[in-house]
């Protein structure tokens, strides 16, 4: 996903506000007086004492909401503004219920909503540039954070807005603040009811981006329970299934996926490379559980314990060799249908490269001359193999500097010294 804001505007709302107050009410009168002045602090106070005097009166209510919204206009301080919309949002509230059961209609009852939603478009509107002008991002520090400040007061004063809750989730992600968006965009699914394919598209993307991939599986789980035939929303879960190990369930939904499509190149990337993911997990373990057999015998330790270790080995070794067999296949297939995606050759390459380096460690542990030899042999084979594919990666994606690394050290292994050297400057080394 690409950092900038998806369709991101303002929206302008004109909302003419005038307040009026009823002629010979004791109670209004010292409010409108501080409003005209503009003192503000004089005009909360008489307020907030007429609606001790006259709790059930919405008018008190209505006119502190009033003030609230007036005086956050005048802070300049953004964040400072938050906790002052939240009291003018709860005054009108309340004055709203109150509305409702007077006896008799007031036009203040009329005014709340156009009161609103001219603060909150006075947020939002207040919040695009800092996003999206380059002069203005360029002229302060942080740009991102005033965005989201005006966006969080936004959503303060109007919590039903989920454009502002959209466009503060891109914020977020401007910002790399990942948990964040994941809230924001989660908002703006609570106030549409449910959320498209989309949405559970990018919640899942901030998910993975905060390195919570628990939550992403949830998110997809739950978006194709509404789109159970979402192809990219498959694709998520199966990456976040295999993020958080459980690879078994993600390789039956990619399965799935390849009996649909059987022809798509990608779907073969990604289960090949994520089974040989598990390949080197898998050989990341053989390797731990040798070393500490190596350990126990010099040690005279627990023979039990060792071949504990031995057996799970045994087993490891079965596992190794039927995912490498798999990987390779849907490799080899990815490959078929599209010659052109460089990491599926260097995939292949690294392994090839691994299986001459076990056949290498077989030669080394045999003292069967005869048996080492063969070993020796199937071992240059298979960096031959490993030397074309990585050739093919580097002629795909000539300025990766990984895929000549790699070639420097199978042309060395084959004492292929002109063409080392020449993979070594390419790689920057």
């Amino acid at each position: 996903m690409k950092k900038h804001i998806y369709s991101l505007f303002a929206v302008l709302l004109v909302a003419v506000f005038m307040i009026s107050c009823e002629q010979g009410d004791p109670l209004i009168k010292p409010i409108q007086a501080g409003i005209d002045s503009q003192d503000y602090q004089a005009a909360l106070i008489a307020a907030d004492s007429a609606i001790i005097k006259e709790p059930e009166n919405p008018l008190g209510y209505y006119y502190k909401g009033v003030i609230l919204g007036k005086m956050a206009e005048a802070e300049p301080v953004i964040t400072d503004r938050k906790p002052i919309y939240e009291d003018m949002k709860s005054s009108l509230i309340e004055a709203e219920a109150l509305f409702a059961t007077a006896e008799k209609p007031l036009i203040e009852s009329t005014r709340i909503t156009p009161l609103i939603l001219e603060t909150w478009s006075l947020e939002h509107n207040a919040a695009i540039p800092f996003a999206t002008n380059d002069s203005i991002m360029a002229s302060i520090e942080n740009p991102l954070d005033y965005s989201i400040a005006h966006l969080v007061n936004a959503t303060t004063v109007n919590p039903d807005s989920s454009l502002s809750f959209d466009v503060l989730a891109q914020v977020y992600y401007m910002n790399s603040e990942f948990d964040n968006a994941a809230t924001a965009l989660k908002s703006v699914m609570r106030i549409e009811g449910s959320g498209l394919p989309s949405e559970y598209d990018r919640l899942g993307s901030y998910y993975f981006l905060s390195e919570q991939p628990d939550k992403a599986v949830e998110a997809m789980q739950e978006g194709l329970e509404l789109y159970p035939d979402s192809t990219f929303l498959i694709q998520k879960l199966a990456d976040g299934l295999f993020q958080i190990d459980r690879s078994d369930e993600a390789l039956e939904i990619m399965d799935r996926l390849l009996i649909a499509e059987p022809d798509n190149p990608r779907y073969h990337l990604v289960v090949g490379t994520r089974v040989y993911q598990r390949v080197l997990n898998m050989s990341d373990t053989y390797s731990e559980n040798s070393d500490m057999i190596y350990d126990l015998e010099r040690d005279n330790g627990s023979k039990e314990e060792i071949e504990r270790l031995k057996a799970e080995n045994e087993s490891l070794t079965v596992q190794i060799n039927e995912l490498t067999e798999r990987a390779e296949m849907e490799l080899l297939k990815s490959a078929e249908l599209d010659p052109t995606i460089p990491s599926t050759f260097n995939t292949l390459g690294i392994l090839y490269q691994n299986k001459s380096a076990s056949l290498y460690e077989l030669r080394n542990n045999t003292n069967d001359n005869d048996e080492a030899a063969k070993y020796d042999e199937m071992a240059r084979d298979e960096v031959k193999k490993s030397m074309g594919y990585y050739e093919k990666a580097t002629e795909l994606d000539p300025v990766n500097t990984t895929y000549w690394s790699s070639l420097v050290r199978i042309y060395t292994l084959l004492d292929m010294r002109e063409e080392a050297e020449a993979a070594m400057e390419k790689a920057g080394m």
